[in-house]
């Protein structure tokens, strides 16, 4: 009995060269769209081929390679992916350096003064829409907030087309002089009132 066993073993372990072998052929008839994949994540075509070269000594010695791959195009893909995103991290992990206390802090939100200053947009915004008349502003709202189609409003309010995208077209030229107008003081002078 000891006989088959060995045998057994011996074909897994033939099994398993083979299997590397296949994968080294892969990893060289594929080598440009591996490093492809790894300048994709990496960004640099050195660092791509030196992930390239440690998948090979993966292929090579990796005990956990099997007698048989599915797939070997997207095992190897799955290794070049993982290696890149691991050589990405590192890089990450050494750029990235204690802070300094005179060091400037980037942060995503806005600033108080940005903030402040689209605050006021909006309300002049809102300014603006409570000054149109009732049905250009249902118009531009049904056709910006409600993504509703210039034929769809045009169909429910019994115009052309065409008369719905001059609507819209003259309501955003009149709502970006609210918005952002050439002189604050004067801003209240392009449109007339809510009917």
């Amino acid at each position: 009995m000891r006989k088959p066993m060995a045998q057994s073993q011996n074909n897994h372990i033939s099994g398993c060269a083979l299997t590397r072998q296949k994968l080294l052929r892969h990893l060289v008839d594929e080598r440009e769209m591996l490093l492809c994949d790894a300048m994709r994540i990496i960004g640099s075509r050195d660092r791509a081929e030196d992930v390239v070269q440690d998948a090979a000594v993966r292929c090579l010695n990796s005990k956990a390679i099997g007698a048989e791959i599915a797939s070997p195009r997207g095992f190897l893909r799955r290794i070049v992916r993982n290696l890149a995103l691991d050589q990405l991290r590192r890089d990450v992990s050494e750029r990235a350096t204690p802070l300094e206390p005179e060091d400037d802090l980037q942060c995503d939100r806005p600033n108080a003064e940005k903030q402040l200053q689209d605050s006021q947009a909006l309300r002049r915004l809102a300014g603006g829409l409570a000054r149109m008349p009732a049905r250009e502003t249902e118009i531009i709202l049904a056709h910006r907030l409600g993504a509703e189609t210039q034929k769809d409003i045009a169909r429910r309010f019994g115009l052309s087309p065409a008369g719905i995208n001059g609507i819209i077209a003259r309501t955003q030229s009149a709502l970006a002089d609210y918005v952002d107008p050439p002189d604050h003081d004067d801003r209240m002078v392009h449109i007339g009132t809510r009917q």
